[in-house]
C-alpha cells in the first residue's frame, strides 16, 4: 500500500535541506514591471586588514528577489505574522 499523509499533516517539500539561506540587512532597490515584483537585497560585510587598524565594511548584494505579485503578497503576509509573533498577548511581558 502506498505511503499517504496523515490527517493534518504538512506537505512534503522537496529540497529543504539544499536551499540556500538567504541573509540580508537592507532591501537597496524594488520595483515592478509588466506584474512581476523586484527586490535587491544588501548587507554589510566587514574585511579585515593589517593588525591593529580599524577593519573596513562594505556593502555588498546578496540577492536579486523576482517574482509574480502574488508571491510578494505572500511575503508580506509572512513579514507581518512575524512582526505579529513579537507583540504579546494583551497582559503578558515581551520575550
Amino acid at each position: 500500500m502506498p505511503d499517504t499523509p496523515e490527517a493534518g499533516a504538512p506537505p512534503q517539500v522537496d529540497g529543504g535541506i539544499e536551499a540556500p539561506v538567504v541573509y540580508f540587512e537592507s532591501v537597496s532597490a524594488f520595483g515592478v514591471g509588466a506584474g512581476i515584483g523586484r527586490m535587491t537585497l544588501k548587507m554589510e560585510v566587514y574585511e579585515p586588514t593589517t593588525p591593529g587598524a580599524p577593519s573596513r565594511t562594505r556593502r555588498r548584494l546578496v540577492a536579486h528577489l523576482r517574482g509574480p505579485l502574488p508571491a510578494f503578497e505572500a511575503l508580506r503576509s509572512a513579514v507581518n505574522q512575524m512582526e505579529a509573533m513579537l507583540t504579546p498577548p494583551a497582559g503578558e511581558r515581551p520575550n
